[in-house]
């Protein structure tokens, strides 16, 4: 916990898991946190209620539709001999059984974080500011040990609710620009899909006229992707399509997250993102394939793909870029934040959409 960090956020997790390190100043804008006497609400859950949470929230069907891949890669086990069934109520009590609660000094540290960035949220994004936060504490062995979000709740692997702790004593002293960028960025960036997923209806204009992307009903899909696709709890729909004549290509290209065929994937160093080929019909969308395989490209390998966004940091999924976005544009934390791609649209968008 001691090295510097960068502003790339977290597309490094999806490639080596999480590492927080270090106190990297935020600066003048958390400074001004005291200014605003109104604060929000913060709730963290017990460990029942947060097993409750992952596991038996109404109509949530995050696990209806998980494939045996995923699971196995969920659970750190090759799941010798269950079904798809069986498979995915494994996911569901593994997760459940994962829920930990938070120590004193973790709340007290996150509710001062959240408590120091609510001035800057009322100003430049206050649909933030009038959410409440709620946060649930998870095992580092649980969905790769990597923070993310489901219904309204935060949920932060174990060690990243020591990262707050750690960094507390500065809040507490009245010093938040000791505090680590990368800890309040992470907090916006989660909140954010807390966000996108109760108001889909206004950052749906932002993936499709800022960002570019088109919404494919019904989505295509094919056996193959059936089986390893892997889905993303901050991006379950699977459903946007991008032109590549926008980066100077042609075609389209469906963003996605896929788990290669192995008895025991790891989560999330087997991830593979990728662009799967995709055509206009009559009917609607199709898969391009070659054979019975989708055709695809690394993402990374699409000329023109990470620089069409303000961020290369995620940019495997609309919510994920939208929050990565979002998440420095409201810090204002990277120096060239006004001057990257496609920021004057997503500046313009919010000032409607997140009022």
């Amino acid at each position: 916990m001691n090295a510097p960090l960068d502003v790339r956020s977290r597309r490094h997790v999806l490639r080596t898991g999480l590492v927080l390190a270090g106190a990297t100043l935020l600066g003048a804008p958390l400074a001004r946190a005291a200014a605003t006497p109104a604060g929000p609400k913060v709730d963290f859950l017990s460990r029942e209620a947060g097993a409750d949470a992952l596991a038996r929230t109404p109509g949530d069907s995050y696990y209806a539709t998980m494939r045996l891949l995923e699971s196995r890669a969920r659970t750190n086990s090759p799941l010798k001999g269950m079904s798809i069934a069986e498979a995915r109520v494994a996911v569901r009590d593994y997760e459940a059984a994962a829920v930990r609660p938070f120590a004193p000094a973790e709340t007290a540290a996150i509710r001062l974080a959240v408590e120091r960035l609510q001035p800057l949220l009322a100003e430049r994004a206050p649909l933030y500011a009038r959410t409440p936060w709620s946060f649930v504490k998870l095992s580092g062995v649980a969905e790769g040990g990597m923070p993310h979000t489901r219904g309204a709740h935060i949920v932060l692997p174990e060690d990243v609710a020591a990262a707050f702790a750690h960094v507390g004593h500065d809040l507490a002293a009245g010093a938040p620009a000791k505090m680590s960028r990368t800890l309040l960025n992470l907090l916006v960036h989660e909140q954010t899909h807390v966000l996108e997923r109760a108001h889909p209806e206004r950052f749906e204009p932002l993936i499709t006229q800022v960002f570019g992307f088109t919404r494919m009903s019904p989505a295509p899909s094919t056996p193959w992707l059936d089986v390893h696709e892997f889905e993303n709890p901050d991006g379950p729909d699977v459903v946007w399509a991008f032109p590549l004549e926008r980066i100077g290509g042609a075609g389209w290209v469906m963003p996605h997250l896929v788990v290669p065929d192995l008895e025991q994937p790891r989560m999330p160093q087997d991830f593979q993102t990728i662009g799967v080929e995709v055509r206009r019909t009559d009917g609607g969308w199709q898969v391009v394939e070659d054979g019975r395989v989708p055709r695809a490209r690394d993402l990374d390998a699409i000329r023109g793909w990470h620089a069409h966004f303000p961020f290369a940091d995620e940019d495997f999924h609309p919510n994920e870029i939208a929050a990565v976005t979002l998440a420095h544009w409201i810090l204002r934390d990277v120096p060239d934040i006004d001057s990257r791609p496609l920021m004057p649209a997503v500046a313009d968008w919010a000032k409607t959409a997140l009022a």
